[in-house]
């Protein structure tokens, strides 16, 4: 990364996936850390009638919380909730599963303010198929082809976060709106020797969703980080600048992945959902321990300054920090005709 003036602390600070415990104690950590919006998970496994319980008590969070947070349904909505000194939250989905079999579901789930949805959590569903899985099948050529192109006449943004490489390449040929990876790590910069090497992105991914004018965001998460709970922020700094060189600063923003507040239980349903008795995949029952420069979304100005550091400037550190992901909303949640 070529360095250039040293930039400020400034633009918006977005986050595009946050999956801690809805409390106020965590909003309160989003102030403090400065975020103008992030990104929240609404739905792993759950079907449509246990995600709109979901909504129902995020619809008590922002009546409660009104004073810390709102819900942002556009650009407009972030803008204004920022400027307030608020934190915007966007609704989303991390499976497709609230769709069930039902293409109406799509849009009454949008009427209700989703706006991002990942295609599959680690498995293979109706959609497509995930990263857990040994064969390489991608996006179903009935549903999962419908579901991409109602979710593009609605407006909703496609993520392919934790899919598999052949679905996540076909999303980014099949959607008419620029294709998401909202939480992972290129593969090349982490190396195999993580617990969830799955859940990388190649080269040729990253630079294929950065030619449709798609974002990435970086994570700081241990089991996908190089360095595991000991990676630095040096690390940290590093990958963000090795995406950079790789794809152009246009394409590369946060997706920390953070999460905090839940019972230990909570790993098993995030693992097995239904579907399992246990993880189908070999990694630890415990929570990974965060990184001691990233402890909460409180020290979000240490990576802020540590990437400041590394010579981007006022216009790079803006896009890095939330612009892109401010460009990319505005484009993907326009319908298409």
């Amino acid at each position: 990364m070529t360095a250039s003036k040293k930039a400020s602390k400034s633009g918006f600070l977005v986050d595009a996936m946050q999956h801690s415990k809805p409390e106020r104690a965590r909003f309160l950590e989003w102030r403090k850390g400065g975020i103008d919006c992030t990104h929240i998970t609404l739905s792993i496994w759950e079907d449509a009638r246990d995600t709109l319980k979901v909504i129902g008590r995020w619809n008590r969070m922002f009546e409660q919380n009104a004073d810390l947070i709102a819900r942002a349904e556009s650009v407009a909505d972030i803008e204004r909730i920022a400027k307030s000194g608020r934190t915007a939250v966007i609704l989303g989905f991390q499976n497709t599963s609230p769709f069930e079999d039902d293409i109406e579901l799509v849009e009454i789930f949008h009427k209700l303010g989703v706006r991002i949805v990942q295609l599959t959590y680690n498995i293979q569903n109706n959609v497509a198929n995930g990263c857990w899985e040994d064969h390489d099948g991608g996006i179903s050529k009935v549903f999962g082809r419908n579901v991409i192109a109602e979710m593009n006449r609605l407006g909703m943004m496609v993520d392919v976060s934790h899919c598999n490489e052949r679905t996540c390449f076909e999303a980014i040929e099949l959607s008419a709106t620029p294709v998401a990876i909202t939480h992972a790590n290129p593969g090349e910069f982490v190396g195999t020797d993580i617990e969830l090497k799955r859940r990388t992105k190649s080269t040729a991914l990253i630079k294929a969703m950065a030619k449709r004018k798609g974002v990435i965001g970086l994570s700081m998460y241990p089991r996908m980080m190089k360095g595991g709970s000991d990676a630095s922020l040096k690390t940290f700094c590093d990958m963000i600048c090795w995406t950079v060189d790789l794809v152009g600063v246009d394409h590369v923003g946060f997706g920390t992945d953070f999460y905090t507040g839940w019972p230990e239980t909570e790993i098993v349903w995030w693992r097995a959902g239904r579907f399992a008795r246990q993880s189908p995949v070999a990694i630890s029952p415990k929570f990974a321990e965060w990184p001691t420069w990233f402890r909460s979304p409180a020290d979000f100005p240490k990576a802020v300054e540590g990437l400041t550091k590394r010579g981007f400037n006022s216009d790079e550190m803006a896009k890095l920090l939330g612009g892109n992901w401010m460009r990319m909303f505005k484009r993907t949640w326009a319908p298409v005709k």
